[in-house]
């Protein structure tokens, strides 16, 4: 009976440890979810990502977006500022749709609360900068992002 119970707490002590979710797994599967749901052209499911993968603080900050673009007669930048809210967060992901909806994940890297994501369409090649909370549930605090022509 006393090799039961032993047995028994063993297991589920090696079941809690295999239950709980690594930082560096969690960031994985949030970047992953991203560029499923980038590649999905609903906004509901782009807002319902954004609620339960962003922390508040990044929701509620604006973020910039600056576009450049080189011909012939020279080079251009237009600089734009999303607004500080779920709604300025959906249109970054209604840009990140046209621009990569069809792309495919080239590589992923975490370093320590940091993650960069690679992806490529035929077109347009975008690395993703994603940094993390340090404590759990692991939520995205801030996102940077360079979308380039070619691939890589």
């Amino acid at each position: 009976m006393k090799k039961i119970s032993i047995l028994f707490a063993l297991s589920l002590i090696g079941f809690s440890i295999k239950a709980q979710e690594t930082m560096q797994q969690v960031m994985e599967k949030r970047a992953k979810e991203m560029h499923r749901v980038i590649c999905l052209s609903d906004k509901e499911q782009w807002k319902g990502f954004i609620s339960e993968n962003y922390a508040q603080t990044l929701i509620d900050r604006p973020m910039k977006t600056q576009v450049s673009k080189s011909d012939d007669s020279g080079t251009s930048a237009e600089k734009k500022e999303t607004p500080s809210n779920l709604d300025g967060k959906v249109n970054m992901f209604q840009r990140l749709h046209s621009d990569l909806g069809g792309s495919k994940i080239i590589s992923i890297k975490p370093n320590g609360d940091k993650l960069e994501m690679v992806l490529n369409n035929a077109v347009l090649s975008g690395t993703f900068n994603l940094k993390f909370a340090a404590t759990k549930p692991y939520l995205i605090e801030d996102v940077r992002i360079q979308v380039e022509a070619g691939n890589r």
